[in-house]
């Protein structure tokens, strides 16, 4: 993934160096009724949880996953998304990207994780799954020929899944102290999308969104913020690159995961974008 990178970095420059010709031919930006984009992603995580057994009146630990599971927390994707202009002022997207945390490690404290517990000295491995899936509308406020000015609303869809595989003793007794849980976490979104025309080839823009968190089985806060600069080269064709932040720290109780939960991440995106 991390070649694909620098292969879609090289092809942005290269693009970028080309004369805007054919200006004409280009679709005027917030004329375009259908956007897709496909692209590599290169995030740094940083992830804390907690496992609580309520049937056992256990309450976990807050685990840190690069500190005590010895988790890389940079990690490679891909990132796709889509959206529709429906109406001028109206449009509604979705983005998909997925992760893959994974960790071995001594441990040098003991943790209690779900029913378990491990020592200090037991070996552990881990693993986290992320599907994270925003879907948003957005209506234009503002709406001229060089910038547009939204509101949007919207679900941020995590899809959270996390194993841990070790010992929970030093010799060995107790080979298959093994623990999972996994979530689905929809999450609302309420933000600000402001995108400026330089020309019809050169785009760039900037959107942010929050929301408190305290309903149902959920309780915190989410927050994102993403900035870009798009270049096309064609009619339809272009391409773009982008740094994302985005975090969430939350108590929940939804499926099999019952206690906390927080991770953030920042990185650059780079992708190719079609619009027709």
């Amino acid at each position: 993934m991390r070649r694909t990178l620098i292969m879609l970095i090289a092809a942005v420059s290269s693009c970028a160096a080309l004369p805007a010709s054919g200006q004409s031919d280009v679709i005027k930006p917030g004329e375009e009724r259908f956007t897709f984009g496909l692209g590599a992603v290169l995030n740094s995580f940083g992830t804390k949880l907690r496992l609580d057994n309520s049937n056992q009146g256990q309450t976990g630990d807050n685990v840190d996953l690069k500190d005590d599971l010895g988790v890389d927390q940079d990690a490679s994707s891909f990132w796709a998304t889509a959206e529709w202009r429906f109406a001028p002022r109206h449009r509604i997207g979705i983005n998909y990207s997925q992760f893959k945390l994974t960790g071995t490690r001594t441990l040098t404290r003991q943790i209690v994780i779900d029913d378990e517990t491990y020592q200090a000295g037991a070996s552990l491995s881990s693993e986290l799954k992320l599907q994270i899936i925003p879907i948003a509308y957005s209506y234009s406020l503002i709406k001229t020929g060089n910038d547009e000015l939204a509101a949007t609303i919207g679900v941020h869809w995590t899809r959270v899944s996390f194993k841990a595989q070790g010992s929970a003793s030093l010799n060995g007794s107790d080979a298959n102290a093994d623990v999972s849980a996994e979530a689905d976490l929809p999450l609302p979104l309420i933000g600000l999308r402001y995108d400026h025309n330089f020309s019809q080839h050169w785009s760039a823009g900037l959107q942010g969104a929050y929301f408190p968190l305290n309903f149902g089985n959920l309780d915190g806060d989410i927050w994102t913020a993403r900035t870009y600069v798009e270049y096309r080269f064609s009619r339809h064709f272009g391409f773009g690159l982008a740094v994302e932040a985005f975090q969430i720290d939350v108590e929940a109780s939804q499926g099999s995961w019952e206690g906390g939960f927080e991770y953030r991440y920042w990185g650059p995106q780079v992708y190719a974008k079609a619009r027709f």
